[in-house]
């Protein structure tokens, strides 16, 4: 890439190329009417909140997950970062020294600790040590997931009533407020994408790597800070998890790697890196959330379930792919009519 195609690629708001909201409601507001004439339970007032209710994990997850795959890497340990949270987590929380439990903030506290640990882990192999992301968390995924299999034989019951009222109230008995914590943490991202160099980084190494280095940008860092905001994001959805659940067990988590990225994908964010934002990301957690549902509703096989998702998947990747080709066309395009002047 020459300095001046460079500056072409760099010119452009990568915040709001291919938006695909549009497009998403489009699909949301179908998906609703076919599963409403399907079974009319689903558009009833409980099934709206526990819809709501099980998305609030989910997204959370997926907005730390987006930060990883904009920046042009991936985070497979999420699910095993949300497995060991919730058994750290529910231990703490029935720990008693001296006869005392553990202030709550302080058990909640090291349950996100435990994220921060894994994503500074994930980070610094892959931005450090240059250890290709995939084989770097596959490999954390395997060795949390093993230790969660050590700590906990036996599930565990948590009685905390504050804690389990975070997973469990609604205000106004109709607005999960775990729903509204998502909401939440989706501004402050969004701010925090649109209006920080810090954001606006992830953009430019996920785009093109070495041409932000040439600008400035320090990638180690950028990418080590999109993995630890991942696993935050991880921990954060294991503790609502559990919350909601009131017990802990070892297999929580598995298969939610493949889940989180389905939303990821279908929500814009190209695995290519550099392209996609929040708002479709909410937008396509609702679709899988409410496709689940739905299935369930509809009294469709689990395994069937899996494959739906798993179409979902793959027709996602397939217009990645397409809208990739497309903008490099328009790019090259471009870049020879710049050189031309």
């Amino acid at each position: 890439m020459t300095e001046k195609s460079a500056k072409i690629q760099f010119g452009r708001n990568h915040l709001a190329v291919n938006s695909m909201e549009s497009a998403l409601l489009i699909v949301l507001g179908a998906m609703v009417l076919v599963f409403s004439l399907i079974n009319p339970l689903f558009i009833s007032v409980g099934n709206i909140k526990s819809i709501l209710t099980m998305a609030a994990g989910t997204g959370i997850m997926a907005v730390g997950l987006s930060f990883v795959i904009l920046s042009g890497n991936f985070d497979f340990s999420i699910g095993s970062t949300l497995g060991i949270t919730v058994v750290l987590v529910a231990k703490l929380i029935n720990l008693e020294i001296a006869g005392s439990q553990l202030p709550l903030p302080v058990s909640l506290l090291a349950g996100i600790m435990i994220g921060l640990g894994i994503g500074l882990i994930n980070g610094y192999l892959v931005s450090y040590v240059g250890i290709n992301s995939i084989i770097v968390t596959l490999g954390t995924l395997s060795v949390f997931r093993g230790i969660t299999y050590w700590v906990i034989i036996d599930n565990i019951p948590v009685h905390h009533g504050l804690f389990v009222g975070i997973g469990r109230y609604f205000i106004g008995d109709v607005i999960p407020a775990n729903f509204i914590l998502w909401i939440g943490i989706l501004i402050l991202m969004y701010f925090f994408m649109r209006f920080t160099q810090a954001g606006r980084n992830m953009y430019l190494v996920g785009a093109h790597k070495t041409a932000a280095e040439f600008s400035g940008v320090d990638s180690r860092k950028t990418q080590m800070l999109s993995f630890v905001i991942s696993g935050c994001a991880a921990s954060l959805g294991g503790i609502i998890k559990l919350s909601q659940i009131g017990f802990s067990d070892s297999t929580f988590g598995i298969g939610y790697e493949f889940h989180i990225l389905v939303i990821c994908v279908l929500g814009g964010i190209s695995l290519w890196g550099g392209r996609g934002n929040l708002m479709g990301v909410f937008i396509s957690t609702l679709i899988i959330g409410s496709i689940s549902n739905g299935l369930v509703l509809a009294d469709v096989e689990v395994n069937w379930r899996e494959a739906f998702i798993g179409i979902i998947l793959i027709g996602a990747l397939l217009m990645d792919v397409l809208v990739t080709k497309r903008r490099e066309m328009k790019r090259i395009k471009e870049s020879r009519i710049g050189e031309s002047k």
